[in-house]
């Protein structure tokens, strides 16, 4: 009778723990399952198979404490003999309550109780026990798995060493990470500070201060490029002067770069002479430019455009020696616009 009042008594805690929402999250597994005596030869019991039932709670991922229960008949030259055993034991798991499924969670078990034997014939024994084992979980889901396990059961009292199979199911009712929101995204982030974040950044590494697109590319900057000639000659002269050949080079330099552009080289001379003879003489100034910057620096003739203007843009007074000297010559000047 007394174990059937504990029967009752483990049914009871275990309808009010399956009465638990599972939203209350408490750390507790429900496991039962079918069992498999194999008792000491000199207890002269027939091995039997036996109904179990336990709670575990959960210290934290690892650790857990379980009640176990069990009970069933036996048989012994004819005699019936009621099987009873409760422990209370720790259960140390490799791995983690919580996750998915598909997992796999070996334990070792170790612990404490007793076990009644109840005969028909009116012997009842009650032995203090130590047990040991160990067994596997395997979550089928992140809250539901299956149970094998193997424990030594000794008795303190008679030295007798019995064993233990059981084979069974569990339910944990604790939290677990599928019930948890996902955490947040990560912020995005913007390595380079152009203010496109790394996921939609095409051009990462863009230097500080650079103007990108959508794309975190930069953006074309618009530059201009320009260039001055002035090429002065000498009195009634067309003749280029050799200081002046660099500045004929830069400028070809400049037009080879830029090899869409063209330019306009204007001829001037001072007042002194007829009007038509320095009109062609301006011309004349001009022609030797352009014969330098095709012939000597390979530009295109078809780029260059001389023009004479005469006497009639003056820079400087023509009343002087140095004035005159001034508006002797052969200009150019060049402004290019360009992207980079």
């Amino acid at each position: 009778m007394k174990k059937r009042i504990l029967s009752l008594a483990a049914g009871a805690a275990l309808a009010s723990v399956l009465a638990v929402p599972a939203s209350a999250d408490v750390p507790i597994t429900i496991n039962g399952g079918i069992g498999q005596w194999y008792f000491d030869r000199d207890r002269d019991i027939d091995d039997t198979a036996t109904p179990w039932v336990s709670l575990e709670y959960a210290f934290d991922d690892n650790w857990a404490a379980e009640i176990f229960y069990a009970e069933d008949e036996s048989n012994t030259n004819g005699v019936d003999i009621d099987v009873a055993t409760w422990q209370l034991d720790m259960l140390y798991y490799g791995g983690s309550y919580i996750g998915g499924g598909n997992r796999v969670r070996p334990y070792l078990a170790f612990g404490g109780g007793e076990i009644d034997f109840e005969a028909d014939n009116g012997i009842d024994s009650v032995e203090t026990v130590l047990n040991a084992g160990a067994g596997v979980r395997y979550m089928l889901t992140s809250r539901f798995g299956a149970r094998l396990e193997a424990r030594l059961v000794h008795s303190l009292d008679e030295s007798h060493n019995d064993v233990l199979l059981t084979a069974g199911l569990n339910y944990y009712f604790g939290k677990v990470k599928e019930d948890s929101p996902p955490p947040p995204p990560p912020a995005p982030v913007d390595s380079d500070g152009d203010g496109v974040t790394d996921d939609k950044d095409q051009c990462p590494g863009t230097p500080p201060g650079t103007r990108v697109d959508a794309n975190g590319c930069p953006l074309p900057v618009e530059r201009v490029a320009s260039i001055k000639l002035k090429v002065n000659f000498d009195f009634d002269s067309s003749k280029v002067k050799e200081q002046y050949f660099n500045d004929i080079g830069e400028l070809a330099n400049f037009l080879k770069r830029f090899d869409d552009v063209d330019v306009q080289l204007e001829g001037h001379t001072d007042s002194v002479g007829p009007d038509d003879y320095n009109q062609k003489l301006s011309q004349r100034r001009a022609d030797a430019v352009k014969d330098m910057l095709v012939n000597q620096y390979g530009i295109a003739a078809s780029r260059i455009k001389p023009v004479g203007y005469g006497e009639a843009q003056p820079v400087a007074t023509n009343d002087t020696k140095e004035g005159r000297a001034q508006n002797r010559r052969t200009m150019a000047t060049l402004e290019v616009t360009y992207e980079e």
